[in-house]
């Protein structure tokens, strides 16, 4: 091939391109080498001499990397090992060690072999976001707080209750990501361009090699294969725009008018021109962050949804940096969340005090009007919402109501007689009473969510478990490799 390339072509494709496959997939690109030599002495295709030097010399080249800045004389890094290869074993050998072999397959496999250890990763920073609610879920079964519908408030919950509901949503991200490992760790290897070879190659050995579970059963599939790609992309986006939902709630509970949470001094900046202000910007920039993330991943599904099957660059090589690139940036927001976490102040008398100044209770008043009273819940309802109605209208909230009035209207509205008495109604409004008596399977009753924390937490230790073999598995590959 001539080296007289365009140097824009160079500048702009060629060497960046480079660069990146040095930085992220030099290692398995020699792992491959290896693993494939291996198969090749145990088929009979090469000679078992021949097997052992090239498998030194690419042991030596991965011991002592390759440092080499682009040469415009080769098309890529694997055409650049290959010639540093061939300088020390000679043309012959080294391109035998290709008889069956393409970079297409090499590629498809690298990629996967990247990406299993990046998603084993992220899910590591997920499980450990996931210990920190399970903390906070434990120190705040009993802080009482409103939860919110349409932005408005809705009924009493504890803050554990809440957490507990945004550590569901990781477990599903975890459990997500499992299932895609087993689908990420399928080998293409011996597919060569796509349509295999005519040498008997051993595909399942060179997949076990490797660590793969197994061979992709199709051989085309193998080389043009993008949708484990797409699914890494929708699994960090879907794990995004639920942590983009509970960063929203954050910024709202840091306001002034709810001042429910603070931020530690690390992590709030000020104003250059009003003293008093404490701006929550590191829960700012992680929302935006997100936003960024998102964008970035969701490029991907361009990238791949007008590409013919067989076209291996646009769902390779390009499609690597930008899903890199999501995938560092996913990585620090976890990072950045789980700080923000850990070093927050709950103000309890506050979130307390906002569900008794407003009506958040209501639903336990129209409850015990129905158990107590002999009313069906939609009269229940219509009787409390007049009740509400006529107490807001007055700039009174519940505590500042008793069950006379509520008597009265009944009569005055409705044509009811309650047997209500003061001490049914306080307990009613009582947001202590309302979390208490709520104690069915996955409500905020203390004792419930002491339930659900307990088996998230049993669950962490099943993934962590799991993780570590998938860990083990990853390492101990490489170190058979090293001294194969």
């Amino acid at each position: 091939m001539s080296s007289k390339r365009s140097p824009i072509y160079i500048n702009h494709i060629l060497e960046p391109g480079y660069k990146f496959t040095k930085k992220h997939f030099l290692s398995f690109m020699i792992e491959i080498n290896m693993a494939h030599a291996a198969m090749l002495t145990r088929t009979k295709i090469l000679q078992e001499l021949d097997a052992k030097k090239i498998i030194k010399a690419n042991q030596q080249l991965l011991r002592k990397g390759f440092v080499k800045e682009y040469d415009p004389a080769f098309e890529d890094l694997f055409f650049m090992i290959e010639g540093e290869l061939k300088r020390e074993l000679g043309e012959e050998l080294v391109g035998n060690m290709h008889i069956a072999f393409s970079r297409n397959d090499m590629d498809a496999t690298m990629y996967r072999m990247l990406w299993r250890e990046k998603l084993i990763h992220w899910m590591s920073l997920v499980i450990d976001l996931k210990k920190t609610l399970l903390k906070l879920a434990k120190e705040h079964k009993l802080t009482v707080m409103p939860a919110y519908t349409h932005n408005q408030q809705a009924q009493p919950t504890t803050f554990a209750h809440y957490i507990l509901a945004i550590d569901k949503h990781l477990e599903r991200d975890i459990n997500r990501g499992f299932s895609l490992l087993t689908r990420i760790n399928q080998s293409p290897m011996g597919a060569a361009a796509l349509a295999t070879t005519g040498f008997p190659i051993d595909r399942h050995y060179i997949a076990k090699t490797l660590a793969f579970d197994k061979p992709l059963d199709n051989s085309y599939d193998s080389i043009s294969a993008a949708d484990y790609m797409l699914e890494i992309a929708s699994t960090l986006s879907i794990s995004l725009s639920t942590l983009s939902r509970f960063v929203y709630d954050l910024l709202f509970f840091t306001t002034n008018e709810v001042n429910a949470i603070s931020l530690d001094e690390s992590l709030v900046q000020t104003s250059s021109i009003m003293p008093q202000k404490r701006n929550p910007s590191s829960l700012e920039h992680t929302r935006s962050l997100i936003s960024r993330t998102i964008g970035e991943l969701q490029s991907t599904f361009m990238m791949t949804h007008s590409v013919p099957f067989g076209d291996i660059v646009d769902i390779g090589d390009d499609i690597q940096p930008i899903l890199e690139q999501g995938f560092t940036h996913s990585v620090q927001i976890v990072g950045l969340l789980k700080e923000i976490l850990n070093n927050m102040t709950i103000k309890k008398d506050i979130l307390l005090k906002r569900c008794q100044e407003g009506f958040s209770t209501a639903t336990e008043l129209a409850d015990v009007l129905v158990r107590d009273c002999n009313l069906s819940f939609r009269q229940a309802h219509h009787l409390v919402h007049a009740f509400v109605k006529r107490l807001a209208a007055a700039g009174k909230n519940l505590q500042e109501g008793n069950a006379q009035l509520l008597k009265d209207i009944a009569k005055e509205s409705f044509n009811l007689e309650l047997a209500l008495v003061e001490d049914q109604y306080k307990r009613a409004i009582d947001p202590y009473q309302f979390i208490k008596v709520r104690s069915v399977l996955g409500g905020p009753n203390p004792k419930e969510t002491e339930k659900q924390r307990k088996l998230s937490a049993q669950r962490v230790e099943m993934f962590i478990s799991e993780l570590s073999k998938w860990k083990i598995t990853f390492t101990r590959y490489k170190d058979e490799l090293k001294k194969a």
